[in-house]
């Protein structure tokens, strides 16, 4: 039914001057729900939920699409996957990263170097007079809270070298101050408690796009404002934009095809 999906999946690879991805069916009489990225602060996606299969179909999508609307030099693409080898869905990732082309994927003992190379660029851009002309970087971590080395001490720990800085230092800088300069990050987290144990305040407040499942209504309401979120079925979810002060339910797509997506 996504008529503007099936045409960026089944077309050439273009460049987008906002380049975005589509989360699901909306509810109401009106597109299918999307999510957009600006270069401007606050524009990340988190995603909370324990619905996997679904909060799963939402990183393939953003996958396979985002790539084709920055091909090439002109965009990168990194996955922190934490699927169990041997796994249908590590299958499924590996499987989809390879149909679209580009993707680097990391786990583990890869992690540490990535965050160094994107903490070195966003100073590089930082101090650039037209950052505007970078390529735009997308890191999508798929269960923030798997990823242990992840979890964000409050230590003081960012130096005057970001390569001696944490994991968790670093990735919370990257979310605070990498949007303006073109490197958004997608994360999803099971719960709000880890939210707050991985993410600190000011990194949390850049998350201007937030995706909801079933929670309690106080946890709700500590993601978007609205307890809303306590009263959604199985089959949908919410999405909220805080810059806009907008709230949309909609209806997560089942996972789709690799065949289809590629």
């Amino acid at each position: 039914e996504n008529v503007p999906l099936q045409t960026l999946v089944h077309s050439a690879p273009a460049l987008s001057a906002e380049p975005g991805f589509w989360v699901g069916a909306p509810n109401a009489i009106k597109g299918p729900t999307e999510v957009v990225f600006r270069r401007q602060s606050g524009n990340h996606l988190l995603i909370v939920g324990q619905n996997e299969e679904a909060i799963l179909s939402i990183f393939a999508v953003a996958l396979a699409a985002l790539p084709r609307q920055r091909p090439g030099a002109s965009g990168r693409f990194i996955l922190f996957d934490s699927n169990p080898g041997g796994s249908t869905e590590r299958d499924y990732i590996e499987r989809l990263c390879t149909a679209s082309s580009g993707i680097e994927i990391a786990r583990g003992a890869g992690m540490p170097s990535i965050l160094n190379d994107l903490a070195a660029e966003l100073k590089q851009r930082q101090e650039s007079e037209q950052p505007e002309q970078a390529p735009s970087i997308f890191l999508l971590i798929q269960g923030l809270h798997k990823f242990s080395k992840l979890r964000y001490e409050d230590d003081f720990s960012f130096s005057s070298d970001d390569s001696d800085a944490s994991p968790s230092s670093q990735l919370n800088k990257l979310i605070c101050e990498g949007a303006g300069v073109g490197i958004h990050v997608i994360v999803s987290c099971d719960i709000y408690n880890n939210v707050n144990r991985y993410v600190s305040k000011k990194a949390f407040s850049e998350f201007g796009m937030r995706i909801v499942f079933q929670m309690s209504a106080n946890d709700s309401a500590s993601l978007i404002d609205n307890p809303k979120a306590s009263t959604l079925g199985m089959h949908r979810a919410i999405f909220f934009n805080e810059q806009e002060g907008h709230l949309e339910t909609f209806r997560p797509y089942a996972l789709p095809e690799v065949e289809w997506l590629g």
